[in-house]
């Protein structure tokens, strides 16, 4: 086939036995290497021009370079990537998303391309998950697969989402119950109170501020500024997990907030800094203001001195409800602090704030709570629970 060169560059014209035509040929660079994109049988010369346009804007958009033939597994394998490299993911984020991932969608999609997943066939598989498990849990592995498409579609390796927005239905199986009255936390907190140490109490009262139990676990000394009125400003700025033993970071950037302890913890609070010091000075160890504050306070233990367990907190709440045959965990009492805050008339960012969540409630002025603020929060929330 000879081709004729027009006055326009990478724009020919051809003659066949169906007649007159336009063929327009581009050589782009795709990862270093020359690669030649063509197309013929153009009718006319505007038509020629507006696919070159579509190549040469393909091309400064990177689309060559993009494999759409890519499989949900490796697909899931860049998406994680992305996400830890830039840091948009904690530890503890890739471990229970990747869990998630590998429990409910890798059998069954990993091997499949991802323009190839069925939205119908999605759809029926997500509602028959409602047999097993909870709506919440059924939505959130839902969230997570439905991200991962979502990435796909701005990175341009789909075109679109093809499961996004599907019907989710109603579960046999019932969420738990998450909230506690106020009558039963009273009873609960007593219970607390008689049988846990003050060292041990302080732990748990922490967690009616708001607190996540990784949060009091990754409390430090200098995280604790006592005021002029005895009351403590408390920094939330670390959290300790099963796979952040050692902290270092927080769940999210929300979530680094300052508290004012009210008038009942913070006597508790002084006790519990000089058992700690103490407690370090039995063990030879001269602990910081960068030391973690709780620490492992029976010297028969092998690990006496060290900082808490991350999960001791649980140990705690669970010793309280096997007197009293209750189910409450520590994350409840957020729930609790909320509850117990808009009760109290608390507004609503000032709440998302005290508890380190980023919520559309929120604008950039309440990311740091002031001392006004904080203290307004927590003493009119303890007023009510006390």
């Amino acid at each position: 086939m000879k081709y004729i060169k027009t006055k326009y560059p990478n724009i020919f014209t051809y003659t066949n036995a169906k007649g007159k035509f336009y063929y327009v040929r581009k050589t782009i660079i795709v990862q270093g290497k020359k690669k030649e994109i063509t197309k013929s049988g153009l009718k006319t010369l505007s038509q020629a021009r507006s696919v070159l346009s579509d190549i040469e804007q393909k091309a400064k958009n990177n689309e060559y370079v993009i494999d759409k033939n890519l499989t949900v597994d490796t697909y899931w394998d860049m998406y994680c990537e992305s996400r830890i490299k830039t840091g948009r993911w904690a530890p503890d984020t890739i471990y229970n998303k990747d869990k998630t991932y590998t429990n409910r969608f890798k059998e069954r999609y990993g091997k499949l391309k991802m323009r190839d997943v069925s939205r119908h066939e999605y759809e029926m598989y997500v509602n028959d998950l409602l047999k097993s498990y909870t709506y919440h849990s059924v939505k959130q592995a839902y969230g997570v697969f439905n991200a991962m498409f979502n990435d796909a579609v701005t990175n341009k390796y789909l075109d679109d989402n093809p499961i996004d927005g599907i019907y989710i239905g109603k579960s046999s199986k019932p969420s738990k119950n998450k909230r506690l009255s106020l009558d039963e936390f009273k009873a609960w907190d007593e219970m607390a109170r008689s049988i846990l140490s003050d060292y041990q109490y302080t732990m748990v009262r922490l967690t009616y501020l708001g607190l996540r139990r990784s949060e009091v676990a990754g409390l430090k000394f200098s995280d604790f500024i006592k005021r002029t009125d005895g009351l403590y400003t408390i920094t939330i700025t670390e959290s300790r997990t099963e796979k952040r033993k050692d902290g270092k970071a927080l769940k999210t950037q929300s979530s680094r907030r300052t508290l004012i302890a009210d008038s009942k913890t913070s006597p508790l609070i002084d006790a519990a800094i000089k058992q700690s010091y103490q407690i370090g000075k039995q063990c030879n160890h001269i602990l910081s203001k960068d030391d973690f504050l709780f620490r492992v306070a029976y010297d028969t233990y092998k690990r006496f001195g060290e900082p808490i367990r991350v999960g001791y907190l649980q140990t705690l709440f669970s010793k309280v409800n096997n007197q009293l045959g209750s189910k409450v965990s520590p994350h409840m009492m957020r729930h609790f602090f909320a509850t117990q805050g808009v009760i109290a008339g608390v507004p609503i960012a000032h709440m998302a704030a005290a508890l380190g969540h980023s919520t559309h409630y929120m604008t950039e002025k309440y990311t740091h709570i002031k001392d006004e603020v904080a203290s307004n929060v927590t003493q009119t929330i303890m007023q009510a629970i006390n």
